[in-house]
């Protein structure tokens, strides 16, 4: 219904608009005549005020403003309101950084559809503030407060669309807190939102995605075999029909493998291969689809870390069992030049900025220990180790100042850890072995891997090299700075600290790590079973920002200025007719 009918007093104004038209139109008009007397002329004047005869409309001024004196009152009825710039609600704008969102659809890419909708939206509105916020695995601010198209335009151009995952509710609330719930909420994304969203105040929720059929790796990796690397390649059908793709897989330029992959719907197929020890980086690719983020994964060769150890035991039997426990870790390097530690038998730290010391104390004055034992499970060198039902013989001595206790029995410490102010670690366990059922499980080996898989961890360099997205690259280096290039190219310096830095890679691709101390590179390979699941996706909007009775909160009135321009053209009608000039 026309909303002037709400108001009585406006309908009231506009009915009288037709009636002082028609009074204007019933006005009549005679032939210039010729009289005697001015009596007549007099006569003449009076009858000009009325008449029943219609004639054509005389337009004075008078008339006029008449006219718009009655709609300046019929729009003051109404209420009137206005928007100022002090009143206008800012807008926090959640964009889906999601992969998904570079899905192909029948009408385009998923992500430009959305901008060229948000574009267009923006523009038949009143806003003057803007606030974006990435839904990625973690909600993220995108810029700074924007005031104009053009800054809205540039800020857009970082919607990149790489994350695995998109915390949309996360996003929205994040949006709300940093507006004090005070703000508008515009969703772009490409899937329906969950029911908590549905009805949600202030929330308009723009959907652009489209039901389609997908194939995508979900997982990659790259193994140490003996004298292999091993590559796993896992491909899944997220469509409701028979798919099929090829596969091409390459290590340094060269097609080392090509294969047609048939999937039924729903299915996951495996594929492994194994390459020759220092192949060069693997690169797989699957046909084109609806998305291509998923269809192309990079494996680096695997880290071959190893541990250069140095055995400076004095007593022959002990050195054999620690030598063979060393083999059976896998870990140790073939030099020993430079040792990152050194396993002795006699009291003393070795010297080295870098090396750790393990000491291990035999004495034949040892006392046998049937336990209960109390291991940390927690360090690293407590892990998988049971000693249950084992003898342990140790020396009666002071347990040494300063250390932390990884395995006692009673108030004896028989391994213990200490790290001096320069980060070295210091180790020293009391055991007798000739005393000790220890040697004969595999407790002893445990324990040396444990070691220098710990001693590996604390080397310079990467722990790992490929990874997935979100995931925290930890790096180690000793030097004095970091820098990681990202694939696109971007320079990020990070504070060294402690020599232990986590970087945080989203985005697909190859990183370059630089430091005082060595140069290495890790892989950041898109697996997301859930993005790659197109089938979910929908075009739709739900939600509004505002009710009626929320709007009239942030318009001001402006009925005192219709009011006012009123009382002016009654002033000016009256004076008019005081002075005679509404005659023309």
């Amino acid at each position: 219904m026309f909303p002037l009918l709400t108001y009585p007093l406006a309908l009231i104004g506009i009915v009288s608009l037709p009636i002082l038209a028609a009074i204007y139109l019933m006005r009549n008009r005679f032939r210039r005549k010729t009289v005697s007397s001015l009596f007549l002329w007099q006569l003449q004047e009076r009858s000009k005020e009325g008449g029943v005869k219609v004639q054509n409309i005389q337009v004075p001024l008078i008339f006029f403003l008449e006219l718009l004196i009655l709609a300046l009152l019929v729009i003051a009825a109404t209420g009137p309101r206005w928007q100022f710039g002090s009143n206008v609600r800012p807008l926090v704008i959640v964009l889906d950084d999601s992969a998904s969102m570079t899905a192909t659809t029948s009408k385009g890419v998923v992500r430009e559809l959305a901008i060229k909708a948000l574009t267009e939206a923006i523009g038949s509105q009143r806003i003057l503030n803007f606030r974006i916020i990435l839904a990625g695995q973690k909600p993220s601010l995108l810029g700074s407060p924007m005031r104009t198209m053009d800054e809205l335009q540039e800020t857009l151009e970082n919607w990149n669309c790489h994350a695995a995952a998109s915390d949309l509710p996360g996003a929205v609330a994040f949006g709300r807190e940093i507006s004090r719930d005070d703000a508008y909420v515009l969703v772009l994304t490409d899937q329906a939102p969950p029911q908590q969203l549905a009805d949600a105040p202030r929330l308009r929720w723009w959907s652009f995605g489209e039901a389609n059929g997908n194939i995508g790796f979900v997982n990659v990796a790259r193994s140490l075999a003996e004298e292999t690397d091993r590559c796993l390649f896992e491909v899944a059908n997220f469509s409701d029909s028979f798919q099929n793709t090829r596969l091409e897989v390459r290590a340094g330029g060269k097609l080392i493998q090509q294969k047609e992959i048939e999937l039924v719907t729903n299915a996951t197929k495996r594929i492994v291969l194994n390459l020759p020890k220092g192949t060069p980086a693997v690169v797989a690719t699957l046909g084109d689809d609806a998305m291509a983020a998923d269809n192309s994964a990079q494996l680096l060769s695997p880290l071959r870390k190893r541990v250069r150890v140095s055995v400076a035991i004095e007593d022959s039997d002990l050195a054999r069992l620690v030598e063979r426990s060393l083999e059976a870790t896998g870990l140790r390097a073939a030099l020993s030049t430079a040792p990152h530690l050194i396993i002795h038998d006699q009291p003393g730290a070795p010297a080295g900025s870098n090396t750790w010391a393990f000491q291990i104390h035999s004495t034949e004055g040892a006392k046998s220990l049937s336990g209960p034992f109390v291991i940390d499970s927690s360090h690293p060198l407590g892990r998988g180790l049971a000693l249950n039902g084992t003898a342990w013989a140790a020396a009666p001595v002071t347990n040494k100042s300063g250390f932390l206790p990884i395995i006692t029995s009673g108030q004896q410490a028989l391994l213990s850890v200490n790290r001096d102010i320069i980060g070295r670690h210091r180790i020293f366990m009391n055991l007798n072995p000739q005393l000790s059922t220890v040697s004969r499980t595999p407790n002893l080996p445990i324990l040396f891997y444990n070691l220098l898989h710990w001693r590996r961890a604390e080397m310079a360099g990467l722990e790992d090299v490929n990874f997935r997205p979100g995931t925290d690259v930890r790096i180690r280096t000793d030097g004095d700075f970091l820098k990681l290039t990202h694939p696109d190219g971007h320079l990020e310096e990070l504070g060294v600290g402690d020599g232990r830095i986590i970087a945080r890679a989203e985005v697909p691709g190859l990183y370059q790590v630089e430091a005082s101390d060595g140069d290495w590179e890790f892989a950041i390979n898109f697996l997301a079973a859930e993005e790659s699941d197109l089938r979910a996706g929908t075009t739709a909007k739900w939600g509004t920002w505002e009710t009626k009775a929320e709007a009239r909160r942030y318009y001001s009135s402006v009925l005192w200025l219709f009011v006012l321009l009123g009382l002016l053209g009654i002033v000016a009608h009256q004076y008019f007719v005081t002075h005679g000039r509404s005659r023309v």
